[in-house]
């Protein structure tokens, strides 16, 4: 365990002392994914609370972890979470990249930001409630695209979809290095170079095995070229090789 991930489980042991000291409700910054498999894997969910992960929708991928003291109930609506609405790119789409470069560039701390969900001239931007402000006064522009943001009341109650490209290809077998290369368009050997230079997370942990087994709902990031989630394995080809149905985020 590297000192970040120690880091990051004294603070979650923090939470919960701080919950019982205080009894009430006490919540983390936004967690990526690799951080609540390290949560979890580490069992520091303690009994004798309620815990609760929150990323302002169903499908949002970095959450908050709130902790209730055991006679609370999980409330949404208690967690420290903000939506903005950034509207822009009318000469030129905007896409997910351009949005998160250029609010960090605002001197953000990653566990301030939640997910950002992009439409075709629009972005939901879930955020920290003690940023939303300064983020609403002080994002303008992205590139060279003016854009407007305006705080989204009550978006528990908006139906907010990931968008994803779906993608159809053949793969040798369900092994990593085949998947990857599925997924990125790329050879066997490619592939497997990518996995052993440390540029492929397999839920979100860094995998550098290619022949590690990859199954259906498992969610594949590949530096340089993406993430994925991987839909489904269908029937063997005549050859034996398989078709696989890859959801790539937009």
């Amino acid at each position: 365990m590297d000192n970040n991930d120690k880091l990051l489980i004294a603070k979650t042991e923090d939470l919960f002392s701080l919950c019982e000291r205080y009894c009430s409700p006490v919540f983390s910054g936004f967690l990526d994914g690799a951080e609540q498999a390290l949560i979890h894997d580490k069992a520091v969910f303690f009994g004798g609370y309620n815990v609760m992960l929150f990323g302002g929708f169903d499908d949002a991928e970095k959450k908050i972890m709130g902790v209730f003291p055991e006679w609370s109930e999980t409330d949404m609506a208690q967690f420290p979470i903000s939506c903005l609405k950034v509207e822009g790119g009318f000469t030129r789409k905007l896409n997910h990249r351009d949005y998160l470069g250029t609010i960090m560039s605002l001197g953000i701390a990653p566990d301030r930001l939640g997910d950002i969900v992009v439409y075709d001239r629009f972005a939901y931007v879930f955020i920290h409630n003690d940023i939303a402000g300064y983020v609403r006064d002080n994002l303008h522009k992205i590139g060279n695209q003016g854009v407007s943001v305006k705080p989204v009341e009550n978006f528990r109650d908006i139906s907010i979809e990931r968008r994803y490209k779906t993608i159809g290809a053949v793969c040798a077998s369900g092994r990593l290095d085949a998947v990857v290369g599925a997924a990125a368009n790329v050879s066997r050997s490619v592939s497997a170079g990518l996995i052993d230079a440390g540029k492929v997370k397999l839920n979100h942990r860094e995998i550098t095995k290619a022949s590690e087994p990859v199954k259906e709902g498992d969610l594949l990031s590949i530096r340089g070229y993406g993430r994925f989630l991987v839909h489904s394995f269908d029937g063997g080809t005549r050859k034996n090789r398989l078709h696989i149905t890859l959801k790539q985020y937009i």
